[in-house]
């Protein structure tokens, strides 16, 4: 999908004419206090426990809801960075679009969207996919791609064999955005 590692989109939640908010809300989950990164799946399968685990110590999978994680002195959200993740096929794309929105509409609150990360969910991709991938990343602050790695079907990514893409995808997950 191209050599650039990650692209970038609006930085704050924000409408615009050809986006409209959805439906259905997406749903919340106060997560406590919590520290790091918060690693969301977008939908069943998506891959939040995989990124998770190659981000390290500071990420936790904390599910499919946003989530608002609470300070214990004040009681107030805490803005915890979130990782959103989804892979790029059929229910994959859906639940992203219908995310971006919720984003975009600034329903979202008490956390920060770092980034949004889409997993190949095969090893090629039809043109339809490729396109709907490119679209939805540059949707968000920071947007990146992880290509199919077959190897990760049959065992949990070994460290030291991880494609050097990756590792500096990563190393920039594990980098605050602007925005956080």
């Amino acid at each position: 999908m191209g050599s650039t590692l990650f692209v970038g989109g609006p930085t704050q939640p924000g409408l615009s004419l050809h986006l409209e908010a959805p439906l259905e809300a997406w749903e919340t989950r106060n997560v406590g206090p919590l520290e790091g990164v918060a690693v969301m799946g977008l939908h069943g399968g998506a891959g939040a426990s995989t990124l998770a685990t190659l981000l390290g110590g500071s990420a936790s999978d904390i599910g499919r809801a946003w989530p608002i994680s609470m300070n214990t002195w004040t009681g107030n959200a805490w803005p915890t960075p979130v990782i959103a993740v989804a892979r790029n096929d059929h229910s994959g794309i859906e639940a992203t679009d219908r995310f971006i929105r919720s984003w975009a509409s600034g329903k979202l609150t008490g956390s920060l969207l770092s980034a949004l990360v889409i997993i190949d969910a095969s090893p090629k991709l039809s043109d339809g996919r490729k396109r709907a991938t490119k679209r939805l990343l540059r949707m968000v602050p920071r947007g990146t791609h992880i290509p199919w790695i077959d190897a990760w079907l049959d065992a949990p990514p070994d460290p030291a064999r991880i494609p050097g893409r990756i590792k500096k995808i990563i190393r920039v997950l594990n980098t605050p955005s602007p925005t956080t």
